[in-house]
C-alpha cells in the first residue's frame, strides 16, 4: 500500500469513528435535553447533528479526492475536499441559525434543567475534545483540509458543550435564564465556526495565494539548484490536500535545450522530494530575464515575435550559396535574446585553405548574413572538410 492509499485509509478510519460518536451524542443530547428541559443541551444536540452530517460529507470528499487523475480531471480530484469543506461550512451556518431560532422561542419561559443534562454535557466535552485531537492529528499527517475542518467542527462542538454545561449549572444555581443564554452562545459559536471554515474554503476555490511559508520554502529550494540563474513568477495553489506549483527559471542563454531541460527536471524533482504536499510542478524555462516588474508583481516585458527559425535558415542558406568557397553548412543556431536575433552558423571550408583566406571568407559571409532582415549579428564558426 502506497503512502497516498495509507493516508486515505487513516482519514476514512478517523471519520467513521467521529461519525459513530456523533450519532450517539446527537441522540443522547437530544433525548436528555428534552426530558431535562435544557435549551442549551438541545442546541448542543443540533450541533452534534451537523457534526454527523459533516462526517458524511467528509467521507464523500476523502473518497472523491483519492480518485486518480483522469481525462476530465487532469489535476486530480483534490478540489472535492475543498467543496466538501464549503458544504460543511454551510451546514454549520444553517445549524447555528436554526438553533438560535429554537432557543430564542424558549427565552420567554426559561426552566431549570435536570441534573442529568449536566452530566450529559460533561461527557460530550470529553468525547468531542478527544475526537478533535485525533482528527487533527490525522489531518496534519495527511495534509487533508477537509479533515482539519472536521476536526475544528469537533472542537466547536466541545466548546458549545462547555457553554451548555455552564448554562445548565447556572440555571441550577438559581438563574434559569442562563440555560437559554448558553443556548444562544452555542448558536453563535456554530455560526462563527461556519463563517471561518467557509472563508478558508472560498480562498482555496478561488485559488487565492497559499501561505507565505510555502512560497518561502520554495525559494530556499530554488537557491540551491545548480544551473538556475534566477527564478520568478513562482506560484502555488491548493488542490485539496495537495499543492500545484508553477514557476519560471532563467538559465544560461547559450545552454542547449536538452541541458536546460535537465535543469528544469532537477527543479521539479527537488520540489517534489522536499515538499511532500506538492504533487505537480510546472517549470517554464527562460533564456533571459523577461520579468521587469517589482518583486512579486506580474509585469512582464513585451515580447516582440521575430520570424521563425525555419525562415531565417532558408535566407542564410540562400545568401551563403553565393559564396562558392563555402562547401557546406553544418549547423545554424538562432538566439533570440534581448529583443535581438543573433545567428550562429558553422560553415564548411576546404581543409587545404589557408587560415587567412578562411577568415576573409567568414567575414564576407558574416556581412551578407547581417544584411538579412531581422538578423542583428552573425557569429561564424569555421569547420575544415577533411573528407577530401
Amino acid at each position: 500500500m502506497n503512502a497516498r492509499d495509507l493516508s486515505e485509509k487513516h482519514a476514512l478510519k478517523v471519520t467513521w469513528l467521529g461519525l459513530a460518536a456523533n450519532l450517539i451524542l446527537a441522540l443522547a443530547k437530544g433525548f436528555i435535553g428534552i426530558i431535562a428541559n435544557s435549551s442549551a443541551l438541545i442546541a448542543d444536540a443540533g450541533h452534534s447533528v451537523s457534526d454527523l452530517l459533516s462526517d458524511g460529507i467528509t467521507l464523500w470528499a476523502v473518497r472523491m479526492s483519492g480518485i486518480p487523475k483522469d481525462k476530465n480531471h487532469p489535476y486530480g480530484h483534490g478540489k472535492f475536499e475543498t467543496v466538501g469543506t464549503f458544504i460543511i461550512a454551510l451546514l454549520l451556518l444553517f445549524t447555528g441559525i436554526g438553533v438560535a431560532g429554537h432557543v430564542f422561542n424558549r427565552m420567554d419561559a426559561p426552566v431549570v434543567p435536570g441534573t442529568i443534562a449536566l452530566w450529559m454535557a460533561g461527557i460530550a466535552i470529553i468525547v468531542k475534545e478527544a475526537l478533535f485531537h485525533v482528527t487533527r492529528m490525522v489531518g496534519r499527517r495527511t495534509g487533508s483540509r477537509v479533515l482539519m475542518a472536521n476536526a475544528w467542527h469537533h472542537r466547536s462542538d466541545a466548546i458549545s458543550s462547555v457553554a451548555a454545561l455552564l448554562g445548565i449549572a447556572g440555571a441550577q444555581l438559581g438563574i434559569p435564564l442562563m440555560d437559554p443564554i448558553a443556548g444562544m452562545l452555542v448558536a453563535g459559536l456554530i455560526i462563527k465556526t461556519g463563517i471561518d471554515i467557509g472563508y478558508e474554503s472560498i480562498r482555496e476555490l478561488t485559488d487565492e495565494t497559499v501561505e507565505e511559508d510555502v512560497i518561502s520554502e520554495l525559494g530556499k529550494i530554488m537557491s540551491g539548484i545548480e544551473g538556475v540563474d534566477h527564478y520568478h513568477e513562482m506560484r502555488a495553489r491548493r488542490m485539496g490536500p495537495h499543492l500545484l506549483v508553477d514557476l519560471h527559471i532563467q538559465v544560461d542563454s547559450m545552454m542547449s535545450i536538452s541541458a536546460a531541460h535537465q535543469v528544469a527536471e532537477r527543479v521539479r524533482l527537488e520540489i517534489l522530494e522536499k515538499l511532500p504536499a506538492v504533487n505537480e510542478v510546472l517549470v517554464h524555462v527562460d533564456a533571459e530575464d523577461d520579468h521587469v516588474g517589482d518583486e512579486g508583481s506580474e509585469l512582464l516585458q513585451d515580447i516582440v515575435l521575430m520570424r521563425p527559425q525555419g525562415e531565417i535558415e532558408n535566407d542564410v542558406k540562400k545568401v551563403l550559396a553565393e559564396i562558392p568557397e563555402i562547401q557546406g553548412i553544418t549547423h545554424i543556431y538562432c538566439h533570440y535574446l534581448n529583443q535581438k536575433l543573433t545567428v550562429q552558423v558553422n560553415i564548411l571550408l576546404d581543409a587545404e585553405m589557408r587560415i587567412r583566406d578562411a577568415q576573409k571568407i567568414a567575414s564576407a559571409a558574416r556581412r551578407k548574413i547581417e544584411q538579412i532582415k531581422d538578423i542583428d549579428s552573425a557569429d561564424l564558426h569555421l569547420e575544415l572538410d577533411d573528407a577530401l
